[in-house]
């Protein structure tokens, strides 16, 4: 049974604000719970525009519980105890001491970068904090203009630079996206059958095979400070 699983918890984490971090963590969760897990996304950002979309819907799920960095560890005891499967942290950019408590708590952490010379320079900071934490992260390209080159460019930069995965779904920037946040909604329940939506759901199920099996076979990177290097 689902509810009898080990729970497991994914942190989107960037230095940088407008990398998507919130746009992917509530995305995330809806296609989560549509996959039979139990969710709840805890909203450390100040902003709370996580809270703020889950005031929007008409669904009392996915759970989504804004508290103080401090509170972190509390809040993800208590999922355990409510028989939570996947929490999933959103965090504010900016705040480093914050990011490396986040970084620990985490079974795995999401760094989003855009397709721009602006979020490539600024995921270093990010992978600071997880290397010095020797956290399990990845990259995740968001908010990519249709067919750009400068993708392409930026994936193989972010693996060569920083040694660690680049989630093979990218992310398109799409409308869609910020009429479903407005609404209460992920681009699943907006437009079930739309290229956002497979997206989102593609994604989900490349996290999800980290989390499982990613330590075994090294998928998923885990970021040590002996081995990663800023080039």
């Amino acid at each position: 049974m689902v509810a009898s699983a080990p729970m497991k918890t994914i942190a989107f984490l960037s230095q940088k604000g407008g990398s998507g971090k919130t746009t992917l963590a509530v995305h995330v969760a809806v296609a989560a719970l549509e996959d039979g897990e139990r969710v709840v996304i805890v909203d450390t950002d100040l902003q709370k525009s996580a809270a703020v979309w889950s005031e929007a819907r008409a669904s009392p799920t996915p759970l989504v519980a804004p508290v103080a960095t401090a509170q972190l560890d509390n809040v993800i005891e208590a999922a355990r105890h409510d028989a939570i499967t996947l929490c999933i942290i959103d965090t504010a950019p900016h705040a480093a001491p914050d990011a490396a408590r986040v970084a620990r708590a985490a079974d795995l952490v999401l760094i989003p970068c855009r397709p721009t010379a602006f979020d490539l320079a600024a995921a270093g900071s990010a992978v600071d904090i997880l290397r010095a934490a020797e956290a399990p992260a990845a990259f995740i390209l968001s908010a990519c203009p249709l067919r750009a080159p400068e993708i392409v460019e930026t994936r193989a930069v972010l693996s060569v630079r920083y040694g660690l995965p680049v989630a093979p779904v990218e992310i398109t920037e799409r409308r869609a996206f910020a009429r479903a946040i407005a609404t209460g909604r992920a681009v699943t329940e907006f437009e079930s059958h739309g290229k956002a939506a497979e997206e989102i759901r593609a994604l989900w199920h490349w996290i999800k095979e980290q989390m499982i099996d990613g330590r075994k076979d090294n998928r998923t990177g885990r970021v040590h400070a002996e081995e990663t290097t800023n080039g």
